[in-house]
């Protein structure tokens, strides 16, 4: 009983953890730069623009993602690893466009001279971490002794109903 104390615990601390890296780097950091693509559109063009939308859909994925694996439930952790990893995926996927379209196009910051695609990854690949914690706590949810028995015990009672004898529906008399 003391070890079920420590380990839950150490998740709730773990949540706590993700949920503030969640709204600063998916929430802030990854949805905001897809916004300011977007909003800046005419002078980005189409392709950037897609990125940006992209941007703002796996930034809302990883967010739902950290949202759901605060349940203990075991739909919510599937969803939960569903939408963490791949909103971390798209989210991967649109940085590595992002920053190779800035580096072929030269852009550089106006005062340091560096590349901007550095500025889109510092800020951007911070996210990864809320992701893996996300997918980690809904993980070890899942995976569980609590969860597995809690499974356990409803397809128990999901097949004793099931081989339940049936109520008579006519009544007989004895003669």
């Amino acid at each position: 009983m003391k070890n079920n104390k420590k380990s839950s615990g150490f998740l709730t601390a773990l949540k706590i953890i993700m949920l503030v890296l969640t709204a600063v780097y998916p929430l802030v950091m990854v949805t905001l730069s897809g916004a300011g693509l977007v909003y800046n559109h005419e002078s980005y063009g189409s392709e950037l623009t897609a990125v940006g939308v992209l941007l703002i859909i796996s930034g809302a994925a990883m967010v739902l993602g950290a949202l759901l694996c605060l349940f203990r439930k075991t739909i919510p952790d599937i969803i939960s690893v569903i939408c963490s990893g791949g909103g971390l995926a798209l989210c991967l996927a649109m940085l590595y466009k992002l920053a190779d379209h800035a580096d072929r196009a030269g852009w550089t910051n106006a005062y340091t001279l560096m590349p901007i695609s550095d500025m889109y990854k510092s800020r951007i690949m911070p996210a990864i971490a809320p992701a893996a914690i996300a997918v980690i706590i809904a993980l070890i949810q899942l995976f569980s002794y609590e969860a597995s028995e809690e499974r356990r015990l409803r397809r128990q009672k999901k097949l004793e109903k099931e081989n339940a004898e049936a109520p008579k529906i006519i009544e007989q008399e004895d003669s």
